[in-house]
């Protein structure tokens, strides 16, 4: 089987899909090379902040305590503790809202995320995670533990309940506080980087 190099990009391609395609490789003919390469390079970018991020290092670092050691979460200082709790608000909402909060084991860490809110004085964020709470538990605190956490959640759901969070998550993805600023400042603040 003989291959011959993509006039375009150089990529080598068999000769029978080279004289069908005009001498172009298949991404290159349909137009997603260009998607590809930008895809490569955002890769590549993705891993140099990787190794150079002093904050996603800090992140890292945090998440391998928290889950590959024996103390876990109350091995970290209480100001990484607050720190770690933030980032895993910021992050759960992001990916799923204030349920996927509140039902995921970053639940058990709310009363971290809400001093740590405090503490960066983010203080629209903190409002929506509090209301969040209300929404969810009423007046009652946010259970630690996951599992009854979880089956509180389940028991209780309703469309009303998920129709005023994701009115919350709409709020709080419009990033009132620039979260991600004041979280760098407090880890510089506590010397974390």
């Amino acid at each position: 089987m003989t291959k011959v190099p993509c006039t375009k990009c150089g990529a080598l391609i068999i000769e029978s899909t080279s004289e069908r395609n005009g001498g172009l490789c298949v991404p290159c003919k349909s137009g997603r090379r260009d998607a590809i390469e930008t895809g490569k390079r955002r890769e590549q970018e993705q891993r140099d902040r990787e190794k150079n991020d002093p904050f996603r290092r800090l992140w890292r670092e945090l998440v391998h305590r928290v889950h590959q050691t024996e103390l876990g979460f109350d091995g970290l200082s209480e100001t990484e503790k607050r720190y770690f709790a933030v980032g895993l608000l910021d992050g759960e909402v992001y990916n799923g809202g204030f349920d996927q909060f509140f039902f995921n084991s970053s639940g058990s860490y709310y009363s971290y995320a809400v001093l740590g809110l405090k503490e960066m004085d983010a203080v629209q964020s903190l409002q929506l995670l509090e209301r969040a709470k209300q929404v969810i538990f009423n007046f009652s605190e946010v259970l630690t533990d996951t599992k009854q956490r979880r089956e509180y959640l389940i028991q209780t759901e309703s469309s009303s309940r998920s129709e005023r969070l994701e009115a919350l998550d709409a709020l709080y993805w419009k990033d009132p506080d620039s979260l991600s600023s004041r979280c760098e400042a407090f880890a510089r603040k506590h010397s974390l980087v």
